[in-house]
């Protein structure tokens, strides 16, 4: 068995468990705060949070990802890029500490020290800036399946906790910076990694030149994600963001959990293979192929049962949330399966092209959300996002077909099962949840739990017996795990048996 290939399933073998043990603690914990906080704090919240991760981005100007891609580092631009690093979070701490109050006013609401206090994280992230990228450089996802589980219950519990007490908007704030306190110390502890000098600036100049250019395209990728915060914040109201972050939260949440897993894994993966494209691109589509069989279904499954999930997990003050979540389940079939591809630019060194593509995606969604959001409210932001963002992908497939050994047909091939297995399944679903209401049977919570069986049972069944194709690839990829024929000689998987 080829051992990039094999550490690379284990891999996400270790981070598909942490994480999704993670997930779902985190799904019940949202719940469960929706009950306890208003959608105004959930407002205020993500003002705070979309100031800070932007600003955030100019921590360690890219020398994480400058890490990972180097096949050769020297210690001398390790201590550099630490330092560099350190005495960057310092000055950011103090700018937005000195900021702060004429944001609050900018936004009329009172967020000063909720902002003060959450851009500690500068500096707590900025001592792991070396040792995390050396830890996924050497591909130790069994460690980071472990820290990303732990961190995650710690920030439920803080969260829940105060929330119950009355905190409000600091519930979230303090649930955020203990597990990042919480990441910082694991990741500087098991990385085994120490700087032996506080200095030799110069030995990372050269990791600063690529970083630049990779902090770049994430700073316009997160501005053209997070723009709609600062917009539905200041041309709507809080009570209204609120609404459309609790509906951002739950789209995201599969596929974030999944592409996020898999981009982790991709980055160490996609920068070995720099030299071999055609391996990197077959890599790149089996990856692809398998965030879409997991995270195309859920997200679908959500959008075609929105109407009666809202209502009954979150409770009748979201039920504006509706609309919103629905186009946002649908937009995020496309944002789940294409950060593998800027992830690949950046992984063979052409992070150019990555930052052309966000430039354009920072100006036209933006525009597109401020636009929807004057004339249409909250249902005009989910459909200029719905618009513009397929749209820009354009220009993103294009330049895979240059600098890639990239096809387009072989891309959508990737993709046909879960697309196929999606439209079967939202068929069956939409049929029945027809007869239900024919039939009287309109309960919220009835349809809310029929309609998730029967359209998970509709799809798992079209890969079982009408579409073996993605099921083959799972009985592989559990086979290169190391799990045995026999224990799979079972069903499904022994329909995905090649004949004897």
């Amino acid at each position: 068995m080829d051992q990039l290939k094999s550490k690379t399933l284990q891999g996400l073998m270790y981070l598909g468990f942490g994480k999704g043990l993670g997930r779902l603690i985190s799904f019940v914990n949202t719940l469960l705060l929706a009950r306890l906080l208003s959608p105004k704090d959930y407002g205020l919240m993500s003002i705070v949070m979309v100031v800070v991760g932007f600003i955030g981005f100019f921590n360690e100007i890219g020398l994480g990802s400058a890490i990972k891609q180097r096949l050769d580092i020297t210690k001398e631009q390790l201590n550099g890029a630490f330092a560099l690093a350190l005495l960057i979070s310092i000055p950011l701490y103090l700018a937005l500490y000195a900021v702060s109050p004429q944001i609050s006013a900018f936004y009329e609401q009172d967020i000063t020290a909720v902002l003060r206090f959450i851009a500690l994280t500068f500096i707590i992230g900025a001592v792991a800036t070396v040792p995390d990228a050396l830890m996924a450089r050497d591909m130790r996802f069994k460690i980071y399946g472990g820290i990303d589980f732990c961190m995650i219950l710690i920030q439920c519990v803080v969260t829940l906790v105060l929330a119950w007490l009355g905190y409000q908007v600091w519930a979230l704030a303090w649930g955020f910076v203990a597990a990042q306190v919480f990441k910082t110390s694991c990741i500087f502890y098991f990385s085994n990694w120490r700087p032996t000098r506080l200095g030799n600036l110069g030995a990372a100049t050269d990791l600063m030149k690529f970083g630049a250019t990779v902090t770049y395209s994430r700073l316009t990728w997160y501005f053209y994600n997070n723009a709609k915060t600062l917009i539905i914040g200041k041309v709507l109201n809080p009570q209204l963001l609120g609404v459309y972050s609790m509906a951002s939260t739950l789209a995201t949440l599969p596929s974030t959990h999944i592409t996020s897993m898999v981009i982790q894994i991709a980055s160490p993966l996609f920068s070995k293979l720099q030299l071999d494209l055609p391996r990197l691109d077959n890599a790149m589509r089996r990856l692809t192929s398998g965030i879409a069989l997991i995270a195309f279904p859920v997200m679908a499954g959500m959008a075609l049962t929105a109407t009666e999930l809202v209502p009954v997990l979150l409770g009748p003050n979201w039920i504006e949330a509706v609309f919103p979540l629905q186009i946002l389940c649908v937009l995020g079939l496309f944002k789940s399966v294409d950060p593998l591809i800027t992830q690949a630019f950046i992984s063979i060194g052409k992070a150019h092209v990555t930052a052309r593509y966000t430039t354009l995606c920072a100006v036209v969604i933006p525009v597109s959300v401020y636009v929807g959001a004057i004339t249409g409210g909250l249902v005009g932001v989910a459909i200029g996002m719905a618009v513009s963002y397929p749209l820009s992908s354009i220009y993103l497939f294009r330049s895979a077909q240059v600098h890639l050994d990239f096809s387009m047909r072989r891309y959508l091939r990737a993709l046909q099962t879960p697309i196929e297995g999606c439209v079967w399944m939202a068929s069956i679903v939409l049929g029945y949840h027809y007869l239900s209401v024919r039939a009287g049977f309109d309960l919220p919570l009835w349809l809310l739990i029929s309609k998730t069986v029967v359209g998970g049972l509709s799809y798992l069944l079209f890969l079982v017996y009408i579409r073996r194709s993605g099921l083959n690839d799972c009985y592989e990829v559990l086979r290169e795990l190391g799990v045995s024929a026999k224990k799979l000689d079972r069903w499904p998987f022994n329909r995905a048996m090649p004949p004897a």
